[in-house]
């Protein structure tokens, strides 16, 4: 079988069974080049001037000849002859390559082309010089042309098993031209022409690619909004085939809108595959997150919807729609209308808020490295934190979210150094109270003032202060995580379990501190190895090491208890019980007993 060039996104050369055959660049983009043109050899002078620096025609050559000789060396362990060389010429060898491009023609069906040019032509490459620049454009916007004719053309319009083709290849269109009325009116079933009287006076919905220019100027362009694919889980395929349908369904009903631009549909689905997506989310200046879910529950499958702001890691809209396997269909068209406008809306709403964070790009640029290294519970990142909301605050000293983000970084050093420090719980009050003074309507002030209530041991200023910011923001996963702590420490530790479990759904890659608030919740229970599960799966456990000495003691494993009072130690050579215990604040003796007899019987 012929081996296989792929062309768009990525340039590698594949053999039969799709594995990566390793092979220099710079011939297989005198593959590339051939195979596209449909020519069967090139002039060297021509390969040298193209693929390499055109003002330095000596180094060309020289650069040429190391290619063509690194090239035979790998063909012959290939054995393989992709390229022939001679002293003037470079041609196709005797072994036959195909192209992911071969079908891409005039005259093929738009299906075809749908499912083909999914990705930019060379995407990855960097031209060397102007001319090769040139040409790369040429196809990416040849690739283009044929797109919107067999888009535009009256078949593809008559044939109803294209509408999936169609809404793919009209927003791969609007990335390159968002101001394709007729196009948009392909998408969302209107006039080219009509426009509703809401939206005259706003500029065009844009459909981006994050590899745009960087805004500099945030308030005067509309919000990105990127929709992840959806997580399907064990789902049935029917059910997955309904998710995916749906976000398709969403995405079209946004690209009406006037106010916000999307991420296209394949941009969304890279970017769901980044280990880091906040740092993603920050580099292509992405405002707004779609996540999806879909839960197989046995007799039916529920879907959950949330809308995340990224400026503070909240979810400003979350909504749960159960489905039945027979309603699918039925059910799609609404689910997607109301998920559409509860996006627009939710936005629309949360616009001021944004316009605050972003204003000022140096000071939002630090904030959101301090909130990523906030995740980790480790003493050097909560310090670095804290630097880089300074540093924010020198940018713009009233930017609230920084100051709030201050408040949390003297809490978090006074948790995990457990050393009672009340100059820390003082300074994490003072920049809480600056905070709600800086943004009455921020709830991470209140959050942070309720928190700090709390470990003063103050039970229900704490939790009027919580209250205030789940008001303020409901679905707030880190707001109702911080008042789940509350409740557990408060002594219901029931209620707090539901109420932390409903904040790791909100939120299910959360920081470390959710699952150990709810390892602290589910031991007050009396469910030690829950206790232990939820340790395990924070990333760094050394935080609660003393709560896995007293889950694994009240389990009666005395061995493994001991391996976590060493490792206290360890850490906190003058860790004291009764001093500790001093100084956490449960509200009922009980509960404090429960507590110290399992750290007692684990050797502390």
């Amino acid at each position: 079988m012929s081996a296989r060039l792929q062309t768009l996104g990525h340039l590698r050369l594949l053999d039969e069974g799709g594995r990566d055959i390793a092979f220099p660049e710079k011939a297989l983009l005198i593959l590339c080049y051939l195979l596209t043109r449909g020519m069967s050899d090139m002039p060297r002078a021509d390969a040298a001037s193209l693929f390499w620096d055109d003002a330095n025609s000596a180094a060309a050559f020289a650069n040429l000849r190391q290619t063509v000789s690194r090239t035979q060396k790998r063909q012959r362990e290939l054995d393989r002859t992709y390229l022939t060389f001679t002293d003037t010429t470079i041609a196709l060898g005797q072994d036959a390559i195909e192209s992911d491009i071969d079908a891409v023609r005039d005259g093929a069906g738009l299906s075809v082309l749908a499912a083909t040019l999914t990705d930019d032509f060379l995407k990855h490459v960097k031209p060397g010089n102007r001319a090769f620049s040139s040409w790369i454009a040429l196809q990416r916007a040849a690739h283009m042309a044929l797109l919107r004719s067999a888009l535009l053309g009256n078949d593809a319009q008559r044939v109803d098993g294209t509408r999936q083709a169609r809404a793919a290849v009209a927003l791969r269109l609007l990335e390159s031209n968002p101001d394709d009325e007729e196009v948009r009116a392909v998408l969302t079933g209107r006039s080219a022409t009509s426009a509703s009287s809401l939206m005259l006076f706003q500029p065009p919905a844009r459909v981006l690619t994050p590899q745009e220019a960087d805004i500099t100027l945030p308030r005067q362009n509309p919000p990105r909004v990127v929709l992840l694919p959806p997580v399907t889980t064990l789902a049935a395929r029917a059910a997955a085939r309904f998710s995916e349908a749906l976000i398709e369904d969403v995405t079209i009903g946004l690209c009406a809108l006037r106010s916000i631009s999307i991420i296209a549909p394949h941009t969304a689905a890279q970017i769901s595959l980044q280990a880091d997506r906040a740092a993603t989310y920050e580099r292509h200046k992405i405002s707004y997150i779609l996540e999806t879910r879909l839960r197989d529950e046995g007799d039916h499958h529920t879907l959950f919807a949330q809308l995340i702001f990224f400026g503070s890691d909240e979810v400003i809209w979350a909504e749960r729609f159960p489905l039945s396997a027979e309603g699918l269909a039925r059910s799609r068209q609404m689910i997607a209308h109301q998920i559409s406008g509860a996006i627009a809306t939710e936005i629309e709403r949360n616009e001021l808020v944004r316009g605050d964070y972003e204003r000022d790009a140096d000071a939002y640029r630090s904030f959101l490295v301090g909130q990523s290294q906030l995740k980790n519970l480790d003493l050097r990142d909560i310090r670095r934190a804290r630097k880089s909301f300074r540093e924010a605050l020198q940018a713009n000293n009233a930017f609230a979210p920084a100051i709030g983000g201050l408040a949390r970084s003297y809490f978090l050093e006074w948790l995990v150094t457990a050393r009672g420090d009340e100059d820390l719980l003082r300074q994490a009050e003072r920049h809480a109270e600056e905070t709600i003074r800086a943004d009455e309507r921020l709830p991470s002030g209140y959050r942070e003032l309720g928190v700090v209530k709390l470990y003063a041991r103050q039970f229900d200023e704490s939790a009027a202060y919580l209250d205030r910011a789940e008001a303020l923001s409901p679905h707030y996963a880190n707001v109702i995580a911080s008042y789940a702590d509350t409740l557990v420490q408060a002594s219901r530790p029931d209620v707090g379990l539901k109420k932390i479990e409903h904040a790791i759904e909100l939120n299910p890659l959360p920081p470390d501190e959710y699952f150990w608030t709810a390892a602290g919740a589910s031991y007050s229970l009396g469910l030690y190895q829950q206790a232990l599960d939820y340790i395990a799966r924070m990333k760094d456990r050394t935080p609660a090491d003393r709560l896995a000495a007293a889950s694994w003691s009240m389990l009666g494993d005395m061995k493994k208890a001991r391996q976590f009072i060493r490792r206290t130690y360890d850490i906190h050579p003058n860790f004291d019980l009764d001093s500790w215990m001093a100084i956490v604040p449960f509200k009922e003796e009980w509960q404090r007993r429960h507590y110290y007899d399992g750290l007692k019987k684990a050797g502390f």
